[in-house]
C-alpha cells in the first residue's frame, strides 16, 4: 500500500476525464483465476490475515494503521464478498485477504469489481506483492487501487521499488473526479507486461509506468510472480484521521479475475 515511508518519485497527476485508450479485452481469454464469491471463501486461493502486525514485527502494518484484522470481518453472502470495519470497546476490527503461497502470477491482467465503503479515515486497497524472500521493496509492489474516505474524489494507482527504507521510493498517479469514487461499483485493473504496468478504471486507462519513468532506479518488476491482496485499512499514513461515528462501514467485492499475458493484444 502507498506511502510506507520514503519519498515520491513521480506523484499526483490529476485528471478530470479518463483516457479513451482501448484496453485488452479479456472476454475471449481463459482466466487463470476467477473468483465470483458464489459460495464460501476458497481456502485454496485465499488466506485471511489476523492481527495488528506486531507478531511479525510490523505494528500498525508499517503505516501506523489502527485496525486489528479479524476473521469475522470477512464474509461471503449472496455472491458478494464483504469486508466490514467495526469498533467495539475501543478496538477497531477489519478484514484482509492474501493469496500468498496459494496463487501468484507473473504478468497478465488483474482486475476486480468493487463498491468502496463510506467512512472517513478508511483506506481500502487492491494490490500485489512479489512471491519472493527479498525484503520490501527490493522486488517491488504494485498497487492496483487505493482510495481514502477523507479524500473520496481521489483514486490512486502506484508502484513501490528502490532501496531499503528509508531510501525507498514510489511512483504514483492520482485520478480525481467530481463525484466520490464510493458512489457505486467500479472495475479496477492493471495490465502488467515486461517493462510496463498499465492502470485502468472501468475499462479506461489512467496511467502507465515504464522503466523510463523511474530512472535512475532499476526496473524490478520482471523477476517474480506477484500474489493478490485485498484489505480495508483504517487510519495510518494515507488513511488519516478516523471518525468512529462513521463505523461500521463495509466494502463489497463482486468478483476478482486474473488473465494471462496472452490476453494483451500487444503481446498476444
Amino acid at each position: 500500500m502507498l506511502c510506507r515511508y520514503g519519498f515520491t518519485l513521480a506523484c499526483a497527476v490529476t485528471v478530470l476525464a479518463l483516457s479513451q485508450n482501448a484496453a485488452a479485452d479479456p472476454r475471449h481469454c481463459k482466466p487463470t483465476l476467477i473468483e465470483n464469491f458464489e459460495n464460501e471463501l476458497d481456502s485454496t486461493v485465499w488466506r485471511t490475515v489476523e492481527g495488528d502486525g506486531c507478531d511479525i514485527g510490523l505494528c500498525g502494518w508499517g503505516n501506523s494503521e489502527v485496525q486489528h484484522y479479524a476473521h469475522q470481518a470477512v464474509r461471503v453472502v449472496d455472491g458478494v464478498l464483504s469486508m466490514t470495519v467495526a469498533e467495539k470497546d475501543g478496538r477497531i476490527t477489519s478484514g484482509k485477504l492474501v493469496s500468498e503461497g496459494l496463487f501468484s502470477q507473473q504478468y497478465g491482467r488483474f482486475e476486480a469489481r468493487i463498491n468502496l465503503p463510506n467512512g472517513r479515515g478508511l483506506w481500502p486497497a487492491f494490490w500485489m506483492m512479489p512471491q519472493s524472500e527479498r525484503p520490501w521493496p527490493l522486488a517491488g509492489e504494485i498497487d492496483i487501487m487505493e482510495w481514502t474516505g477523507n479524500e473520496p474524489n481521489r483514486l490512486i494507482g502506484a508502484a513501490h521499488f528502490g532501496p531499503l527504507p528509508p531510501n525507498n521510493v514510489h511512483y504514483s498517479e492520482t485520478l480525481r473526479l467530481p463525484a466520490p469514487w464510493n458512489e457505486g461499483w467500479h472495475e479496477f485493473a492493471v495490465e502488467w507486461a515486461p517493462g510496463r504496468i498499465h492502470w485502468e478504471v472501468d475499462g479506461r486507462t489512467h496511467s502507465t509506468m515504464t522503466p523510463d519513468n523511474i530512472l535512475p532506479h532499476p526496473w524490478v518488476f520482471d523477476h517474480f510472480p506477484f500474489y493478490l491482496i485485498l484489505n480495508l485499512a483504517v487510519g495510518g499514513t494515507l488513511g488519516g484521521e478516523v471518525y468512529i461515528q462513521d463505523l461500521p462501514a463495509t466494502m463489497l467485492v463482486d468478483w476478482i479475475k486474473v488473465y494471462p499475458l496472452t490476453c494483451d493484444p500487444e503481446n498476444g
